[in-house]
């Protein structure tokens, strides 16, 4: 099932130099939710633009992971280490709006490979990726906030650093049936006591 409703169309670029100058430059986007023993296994699927490169210490970064287990984090992309933290990396932009909270885990994907792209671009297509994956307890998404850095690869502003933020699906915790069950009865209780009140007044 793709669930690429959860990314933003609102993700922003932004060059080191010149505010606006460059488009998208890393969109990760929630791939699949599967279950995997009592926790279930989050992956994730994106792309790299065609103006843009990556160079070592470059990072992708999926903020505010929800139920995360601890040591799930994983990339099967050659080159790019994934890690946790409970901090956003310094310089790193955050989506406007959400907020970097400290005590859940943020997953993130650091290159450390030779430059990928970094010069000669714009390229015909995007470059696209998969596999990188991490297991939550929660079942359930929300919308949540992603940052990368990349790196302009065409233009006066070649080797230039860019800065992307959007949203992204990320786990959320589901109310259990039997919670549910309650919930939805309180609503219906709610709506036909309100309808009893409107009709008493009328």
């Amino acid at each position: 099932m793709k669930l690429r409703l959860a990314v933003s169309a609102v993700a922003i670029a932004v060059s080191a130099f010149l505010a606006g100058g460059a488009q998208a430059s890393v969109i990760p986007v929630l791939s699949t939710v599967a279950p995997s023993g009592s926790n279930f296994l989050y992956s994730y699927v994106g792309g790299l633009a065609p103006d843009q490169g990556v160079k070592t210490g470059n990072q992708l970064v999926i903020v505010d992971f929800g139920g995360y287990v601890p040591g799930s984090v994983h990339s099967a992309l050659p080159n790019v280490l994934a890690s946790v933290s409970n901090t956003l990396p310094g310089g790193m932009l955050l989506t406007p709006g959400f907020t970097d909270d400290s005590s859940i885990v943020d997953l993130v994907f650091t290159y450390n490979g030779p430059d990928f792209h970094t010069s000669g671009g714009p390229f015909p297509s995007q470059t696209d990726f998969a596999g990188l994956s991490a297991l939550s307890t929660f079942g359930g998404t929300k919308a949540g906030a992603f940052s990368a850095v990349a790196v302009k690869n065409s233009g006066t502003e070649t080797g230039t650093a860019t800065y992307n933020v959007g949203t992204v699906a990320v786990p959320a915790a589901v109310p259990e049936p039997g919670t549910l069950s309650i919930l939805c009865a309180g609503l219906v209780g709610a709506l036909a006591l309100r309808r009893r009140k409107k009709a008493q007044t009328a």
